[in-house]
């Protein structure tokens, strides 16, 4: 059923010889958990493609509260929009766990769009599909009730970052608490609370860290999908 509404990474989406000619570029890197990859203000001189781990993509709104715009694993690019559009990157992406990427300069990855021009389509696919959960996460914001808002953003975590282990999905995304209450986003005590009713229902259990959803066809009907 989350393969329904599950999308591709960036690269899932290249053919082979595109996803062969794009991981021939650039220079590999590890990076730790808690340290940044790409950086809020600064110049496009570099995309990065994940090739393994999860990042948290994060800004500030207007309040200066701190805000999780995204989760990202496996496959994912970053960086792409300060490349193409010569402005200053707009987020900053962050290692929620250790990561293994590719670091490509900016020449190096317009030459590749240039030369394989069904990646580039992909790329443009990538905008709007991004551009579409952005619209329906504003959206999701305004469900009056609390619940709802939460079932909403942990079906979408299942989407990203979710393994079928038989029984129950596990979300492998180490993310806190506070981090998840800054990607719904949400009060701590109301998130709190919220997962308490999720619990009761026998909907999800909990950890330090982590989060497994034990049912899934009853998270899609309290998220109203």
């Amino acid at each position: 059923m989350v393969d329904g509404w599950r999308q591709p990474s960036f690269l899932d989406r290249l053919a082979e010889r595109d996803r062969t000619a794009l991981l021939q570029l650039g220079t590999p890197q590890q990076v730790a958990a808690g340290q940044s990859v790409l950086r809020l203000g600064e110049a496009g001189a570099d995309v990065v493609v994940l090739e393994a781990g999860y990042v948290k993509v994060t800004s500030t709104d207007p309040q200066a509260h701190h805000v999780i715009l995204d989760i990202g694993g496996r496959g994912g690019l970053y960086g792409e929009a300060a490349v193409i559009s010569g402005r200053p990157r707009m987020a900053d992406v962050v290692a929620l766990s250790e990561l293994s990427v590719r670091r490509i300069d900016a020449d190096s990855f317009i030459r590749f769009l240039r030369a394989h021009p069904d990646a580039g389509h992909q790329l443009l696919v990538l905008f709007a599909c991004r551009l579409s959960d952005a619209q329906r996460q504003r959206t999701h914001t305004r469900a009056p009730d609390t619940v709802t808002r939460v079932a909403r953003r942990l079906a979408y975590l299942v989407g990203v970052c979710g393994r079928n282990t038989g029984s129950y999905w596990q979300l492998e995304a180490p993310l806190s608490q506070e981090e998840l209450a800054a990607f719904i986003p949400l009060g701590r005590t109301a998130l709190a609370t919220a997962l308490e009713q999720l619990r009761e229902l026998g909907v999800i259990s909990t950890r330090r860290r982590g989060l497994s959803v034990l049912d899934l066809d009853r998270l899609l009907q309290l998220a109203n999908m």
